[in-house]
């Protein structure tokens, strides 16, 4: 049986499953047939075919980039692929953008804010053929680029700083792992390092060769924070547990594989070549997480400082070796401390002999206890003061080496369990039905079978719980996965088209509709993994791509017909900025925006009688004033029960669920919010400050300016 996705105008064949041999005629009568009796256009996928539709798992192939007539268009790769199949319709590409209009869609694309007025007329007055180059060079290395691409990541990552459900309670130090997000992303952090970093930070050390496990770095466990950014209440037994590890599972199987596994939980995949064993065998690597809930309380009152490590039973070696270093210290500071008060309250010239200096202490220490009958220096007293301080920071790292329940008091990464629970598969998805036992192990779409996972082991094999995660991490961001490098790439595609080359970017399986140009992704895909996964590498490549800046206004009649969705990408297509960038550029364009990076979450005003919504959370609305409340909109403090009003007009969402493409819509209240919001009556008040300010009294130059800031234009344009 045939099946087939109706689309606006047109009719996609998705899948047959006859050989292609057989398939052919019966294919081209439904094709005339289509055409003869509906007037719609016909698009057979070329993943149709039987074994064909299963193209996402088998490995990318190495093509080279056609030759097509339109040579002189041709800025790489990408433009051969997309002008063979344009030239196929007998068509091409639409003209190019003028300079004006290029420079606000890399600002807005890669940085998320719109250009000055200046650096506009610099780009277009620039006759240097590098000055494109140039731009898009500098706008990659701009710190605001983490900020601009981090927001989509922190879709996919399901991110709040609340937990949702009834109370909705904090998770006070969620922020660090948007933090994280952002300082990968501009230190073009490895894709593959940034997957393994996520699903296994804590096992960095585990895999490593022979010799004394060192300390996980922080960010390495603030990454692991992903596991844990749905919405989950206070674990209550076994069913929470299955539900979250089970929401875990489906997860990492949506974002960095492109597969719903989740539709596995209860029954076999209806679509796709995902039996319910495969997502237990997959669950079966988290099966060694044990599920705490988050230190809470008044965190956002204190910056806190920086994470440190908490190690269960399987590390209490190298905790008890830091407690004794420390109380080493603070014993010898407290002998100096005894010291220091005796001399100062000392009236006679009779020494006290406290404590005598042995090697390796400090030459301070020493030099103090060989001295007699001498008064304290300010010099001295400085020097107490000081050592004083460490003492503190000393015993407060003592304090935290008690054990924890999670293993890191500043994230909620998972810890381990003492060993390994069975697995099994529950019968119906249901936590109290188990079924038969399975080890973990890869989905056999993928690998073609079955077989349990080969888990490397710490080098000492003494915690069987180790280095679970790190071998799922470690499969999924082989350059042997089909998915992994396809799925990214289509992702970055997707944000700067407006479209995926797979329209549904978090699911590559029978019900996606195919892919438009799977040679062109697989040569994307292959490219990344030759760049190092680097993702700034293959922005570079679409953004100086021929296809990028086409212009989305100068097009053919003919193109619009035969491609009304642009599919073939024979122009570039407008779409709306997101609600951050909005708000974003709002601030930007009244020269009021903050742009201080990282640190806790803010909180925007309020319309009077939003937070009465809310009145049962745990969760409190404190709002922030002054520049710290114009910080850019990724700081803003995401709470699950309450999205900002404005942002919500815009489409922003806070994540319960992993969201890999955001639904744009275009509704009265957007305008509403434009022309009488409270964030844009008070910006326009400062705008128009700002104007009459740096344009003194000339109303012509007046009206000049306001339309350069706001529209990157002039007024006659």
């Amino acid at each position: 049986m045939a099946s087939f996705r109706l689309d606006r105008h047109s009719i996609y064949l998705q899948y047959c499953p006859m050989h292609p041999d057989s398939a052919q005629k019966q294919i081209g009568l439904l094709i005339r047939a289509f055409h003869y009796f509906c007037w719609v256009n016909v698009f057979v996928s070329f993943a149709c075919f039987g074994e064909s539709k299963e193209w996402p798992f088998y490995p990318p192939q190495v093509v080279e980039p056609p030759q097509v007539q339109s040579s002189d268009r041709v800025q790489n790769g990408i433009d051969a692929f997309l002008l063979a199949k344009l030239e196929d319709q007998e068509l091409s590409y639409s003209p190019k953008a003028p300079r004006e209009t290029l420079i606000r869609r890399l600002y807005f694309d890669l940085i998320g804010l719109p250009p000055s007025p200046d650096k506009i007329e610099s780009f277009v007055n620039n006759g240097d053929p590098d000055a494109y180059k140039a731009l898009v060079d500098s706008l990659l290395d701009d710190p605001r680029h983490g900020e601009r691409w981090a927001k989509f990541w922190l879709d996919l990552a399901r991110y709040a700083d609340t937990a949702g459900y009834e109370g909705d309670p904090d998770l006070p130090h969620a922020w660090r792992y948007r933090d994280y997000v952002i300082d990968s992303i501009n230190r073009d952090k490895p894709y593959d390092q940034f997957i393994k970093e996520q699903i296994a930070g804590d096992e960095f050390n585990a895999v490593m060769g022979a010799g004394e496990l060192p300390q996980p770095k922080p960010e390495h466990m603030v990454a692991m924070t992903f596991l844990r950014l749905a919405p989950f209440t206070e674990p209550r037994g076994d069913e929470t547990r299955h539900e979250m590890l089970s929401e875990m599972t489906s997860t990492v199987g949506s974002v960095f594989l492109g597969l719903t596994v989740g539709c596995a939980k209860c029954h076999d995949h209806k679509y796709d070549r995902i039996p319910t064993r495969d997502f237990y065998r997959m669950k079966a690597f988290f099966n060694t997480v044990q599920l705490m809930p988050p230190e809470r309380g008044d965190a956002f009152q204190i910056g806190g400082s920086l994470p440190a490590a908490f190690y269960r039973k399987g590390e209490s070696e190298w905790a008890e070796a830091k407690r004794k270093e420390i109380r080493s210290d603070t014993e010898r500071f407290e002998a100096l401390k005894t010291r220091l008060e005796l001399r100062a309250s000392a009236q006679s010239d009779q020494d006290e002999n406290v404590s005598e200096a042995s090697d390796g202490e400090f030459d301070f220490e020493s030099w103090i206890l060989s001295s007699t009958n001498r008064s304290i220096t300010p010099e001295e007293r400085l020097q107490y003061v000081r050592l004083k301080h460490k003492k503190d920071f000393a015993g407060q790292q003592l304090k935290r080496l008690n054990p924890q329940a999670m293993s890191l008091r500043h994230s909620f990464g998972p810890p381990y369990e003492p060993g390994v629970p069975v697995s099994r598969v529950m019968i119906r998805g249901e936590h109290d039905s188990p079924g038969e036992v399975v080890l973990a192990g890869f989905p056999s779409c993928i690998t073609g079978h079955q077989k349990p996972a080969e888990i490397r082991l710490d080098p000492f094999k003494r915690w069987p719980t180790r280095s679970r995660r790190m071998t799922l991490a470690n499969w999924i961001a082989s350059d042997k996965n089909p998915m992994t490098a396809r799925v990214i790439v289509n992702r970055l595609w997707m944000h700067h088209f407006g479209r995926g080359l797979v329209e549904t970017p978090s699911d590559f399986g029978a019900l996606s509709g195919g892919v438009s140009h799977q040679r062109l992704l697989d040569w994307l895909a292959l490219k990344l993994v030759k760049e190092n996964w680097s993702l700034k590498a293959i922005h570079r490549l679409i953004v100086h791509s021929s296809a990028y800046q086409q212009s989305s206004t100068q097009f053919t009649s003919r193109c619009l017909e035969l491609d009304p969705d642009n599919r073939l990408l024979g122009r570039f297509s407008r779409r709306r900025l997101e609600a951050e960038a909005i708000r974003d550029s709002i601030l930007h364009v009244s020269g009021r925006l903050n742009p201080e990076m990282y640190g806790l979450p803010i909180f925007p005003a309020l319309p009077d009688g939003i937070e009465d919504s809310v009145k049962y959370s745990r969760s409190k609305w404190a709002t922030t004033y002054g520049a710290e409340s114009r910080k850019r909109s990724i700081y803003i403090y995401q709470q699950r029960t309450l999205t900002m009003p404005f942002m919500q007009n815009f489409d922003s969402l806070v994540c319960e669920d992993t969201v890999p493409k955001r639904q744009l819509s275009v509704t009265p209240l957007q305008a509403l919010a434009m022309y009488n919001g409270i964030l844009v009556n008070e910006e326009s008040e400062h705008f128009a400050r700002r104007i009459a300010k740096e344009a003194k009294t000339d109303p012509e130059a007046r009206v000049v300016m306001a339309y350069q800031l706001a529209l990157g234009r002039l007024p006659d344009d």
